[in-house]
């Protein structure tokens, strides 16, 4: 019979017990106990174990189990399982690798109260984990069928199916946690339609708005299946804000049902305008030709099978009534099936117009003033197929305010032939988007590139630099050494030979703050690359107050603040940088970092709860992200100071780094009072560097400094613009949170 083993609990990081036995209560965004082992016992074992624990949530608290592995080579996020939790607690049978030197039990990831008296592990063996996995199984199925013969029965018909190692394989995996994904549908369940108010009561709030503009709908029709266009043009018809007009432009289309069904709806309905052309002028002709239609004083664009929710020209009516200053309005949206089923929500972010030079993320639906349609001139034939992509990029050069409605008012219909399944992945459509983008860069500056990326639907365009100002890289060391793929290197000195020798930029200068302690084969990297060094004298650590020093000693027009952990990735990485910064508004500029393995580091910083932290850190390191945030230029709160590029000028005004943040978040407050002065932080994957160190570092943060930076910023942030308030918070994944869906 295997013994239980019991954990001792020790609450190591970010855990106080508040009050009644066995109740504890998380304070910051990384809580967790320490597993020592049972008495008389010097270590754990590997192998496969059975984890049980009485963890169970107080007050709403949302718990996300996770049990962190030290192999040796100390905490790391790749060496983690994912428990799972339900209103009992833990029962988990998890396979721990062949040399356990620790283990850490995550609670949660974020502050929170809960219930937590026991931990133990039982080893089992091979034969015991087997065991315990058919007995598993076995409870999963209903009474009726746990008879011999109806087990060996469904086992030989699933066995002339499969191979027996597949099997095999999955009997192994099937008794492992599988905490529960979080479902699209639940998202809707639980926020959408609680939310949705009918359409009588939506008219009875339209009858008291100050402003009721018409809004006219462009939609050009091409051989659309009737039941689609009819869906199309009902979901308008069915809107509760009356005051629209549907503006349908037939583009000579071959199938004879098309014409005479749009004079059927003309002649229905006065708000429903017409027009037949003679040839076919493809998608830009034919929406041209709606738009002259238009009488409203706003616009928006919609495909011809797809569909817009009742309260989609409501909720942009209510935003104009809010403020009629407002230039641009866009929402979220989703795609649907043929069979009607939802799935593919886009949550988008607030107004990120690095994002727009990417990819087309406003899409639909948006609302657009004619005034400045006008202006601009409608859709252009060169750009045919990515017209409205083309159409967006020129359009938001002339606006000044701009409002992301958080809501799915658009469902892309995903049939074969659809825009929502093809229009990314044909060529003439990307062509289309490099020549739009190729325009944006010589409307705003001068063109440098643009250029698909490795995901289709998202691109890469540059801006020929301006200026070439010298760049001082401040780097802030204690001269330490550290393993690299398996070597012991002199961390400080291998940044320096990386930059030196890699970077194309060639008007760089090194200024290094140490401590006072170099070695001497340091030093001859230092002299080697004529690099300044500055001493930090005092002797408390401040990685802050350094960083501060260093850019004082600086002779360059623009800082980049860099780890001494850091290798050059993409050679053109400066210049990809200072490309971004030199866009007027942006203050602050970060690259993709990425950890010695190749996953991700650092893609942007998001903000929840006053808590920062990185954004799908430890995925993979071509990960898309959601639609493209990983891959692509945008905007985020803030980016990490590892390497970070600001202009001397906007870090000198505003008093620099914070040294009242002596370790943590001096870089996300640096971005957050630059913010403060209109100038934006963008994420540039276009520049790419190794960050080495701080993969085995447990990610550990001074509760001081933690409660000093949601004193300041936690009411004038109440939510991240960049980061639906949907997704899993901490850590920030860009995917639903499946605590609450």
């Amino acid at each position: 019979m295997p013994r239980i083993l019991r954990c001792r609990l020790d609450p190591f990081s970010q855990i106080e017990a508040d009050g009644s036995p066995d109740t504890w209560r998380a304070t910051g965004s990384d809580p967790h106990f320490r597993l020592w082992p049972a008495a008389g016992r010097r270590r754990h074992r590997g192998g496969w174990v059975r984890i049980r624990a009485d963890l169970t949530a107080l007050d709403r608290t949302k718990l996300v189990p996770i049990l962190y592995v030290d192999d040796g080579k100390g905490f790391r996020e790749t060496l983690t399982i994912p428990l799972e939790a339900d209103a009992a607690g833990i029962d988990n049978l998890v396979h721990l690798p062949r040399r356990v030197r620790g283990l850490r039990l995550d609670p949660m990831s974020g502050a929170g109260r809960f219930h937590l008296g026991h931990v133990s592990l039982t080893h089992l063996g091979v034969v015991g984990a087997t065991l315990e996995t058919a007995r598993r199984l076995l409870d999963r199925l209903p009474a009726e069928a746990r008879t011999a013969t109806g087990i060996v029965s469904a086992i030989r018909a699933t066995a002339r199916k499969r191979p027996v190692r597949d099997l095999w394989r999955d009997f192994r995996a099937s008794a492992r946690p599988r905490p529960v994904p979080a479902s699209y549908t639940a998202w809707i369940e639980k926020v959408e339609t609680p939310s949705r108010l009918s359409v009588a009561a939506m008219r009875a709030e339209i009858a008291g708005f100050r402003l009721r503009p018409r809004i006219s709908i462009v939609m050009p029709v091409y051989d659309t299946p009737k039941r689609w266009l009819e869906a199309a043009i009902a979901s308008v018809q069915a809107q509760a804000y009356e005051d629209w007009e549907l503006c349908l432009c037939d583009d000579n289309s071959p199938a004879p049902h098309i014409w005479p069904m749009l004079q059927a709806y003309a002649a229905a309905d006065p708000r429903i305008k017409i027009h037949r052309r003679a040839t076919n002028g493809r998608i830009s002709g034919a929406s041209n030709d709606a738009m002259a239609l238009a009488t409203g004083a706003y616009m928006t664009l919609m495909d011809h099978d797809d569909l817009i929710p009742d309260n989609a020209l409501y909720a942009f009516a209510r935003v104009l009534n809010a403020d009629d200053t407002v230039d641009f309005i866009y929402s979220d949206e989703d795609k649907i099936s043929i069979d009607g089923v939802r799935y593919e929500p886009f949550f988008k972010p607030d107004w990120s117009p690095e994002a727009l030079e990417a990819c087309m993320y406003t899409a639909h639906l948006a609302l657009y003033r004619m005034d400045i349609v006008r202006r601009i001139g409608g859709f252009r034939d060169a750009c045919n197929g990515a017209q409205d992509y083309d159409f967006a990029l020129r359009y938001t050069e002339h606006v000044r305010n701009v409002v992301h409605v958080p809501k799915v008012l658009y469902h892309w219909r995903a049939i074969p032939g659809s825009t929502a399944q093809t229009m990314d992945n044909k060529d003439y459509v990307i062509a289309a988007a490099i020549r739009g983008l190729e325009d944006r860069a010589r409307r705003t500056g001068e063109l440098d590139f643009a250029r698909p990326s490795a995901f289709k639907g998202c691109f890469e365009m540059r801006r020929r630099l301006t200026a070439r100002p010298r760049v001082s890289i401040v780097i802030p060391t204690a001269g330490r050494d550290s393993l690299v793929g398996g070597k012991a290197v002199d961390l400080l000195a291998a940044c320096l030979d990386s930059v030196a020798a890699l970077s194309t930029y060639p008007d760089i200068e090194f200024v290094v703050v140490d401590n006072g302690d170099l070695r001497p084969a340091t030093e001859a990297a230092l002299a080697r690359h004529g690099a300044r060094r500055v001493t930090w004298a005092e002797p408390v650590f401040n990685v802050a107050a350094k960083m501060n020093l260093g850019a004082a000693a600086a002779s360059g027009e623009v800082l980049v603040f860099l780890n001494d952990d850091i290798a050059v990735i993409t050679p053109d990485w400066i210049e990809a940088l200072l490309a971004q910064l030199q866009i007027p508004g942006v203050g602050a500029v970060g690259p993709k970092l990425l950890f010695e393995t190749g996953e991700i580091q650092h893609a942007g910083v998001s903000i929840v709860d006053a808590t920062p932290d990185h954004v799908r850190r430890g995925y993979p390191g071509d990960d898309p992200g959601h639609f493209f945030s990983t891959v692509g230029t945008r905007n985020y709160l803030a980016v990490t100071g590892a390497c970070v590029m600001v202009r001397r000028a906007d870090f000198e005004s505003i008093g620099g780094f914070d040294a009242g943040f002596a370790v943590n978040y001096n870089d996300v407050d640096l971005c957050l009072r630059l913010r403060e002065r209109n100038l934006r932080s963008v994420y540039c994957p276009q520049a790419s560097l190794y960050h080495y160190e701080s993969r085995n570092r447990a990610r550990i943060v001074d509760p001081a400094e933690h409660r000093r930076f949601r004193d300041r910023w936690a009411a004038k942030l109440p939510r991240d613009p960049y980061y639906g308030e949907w997704f899993e918070a901490l850590p920030p994944t860009f995917e639903l949170d499946p605590a609450r869906f």
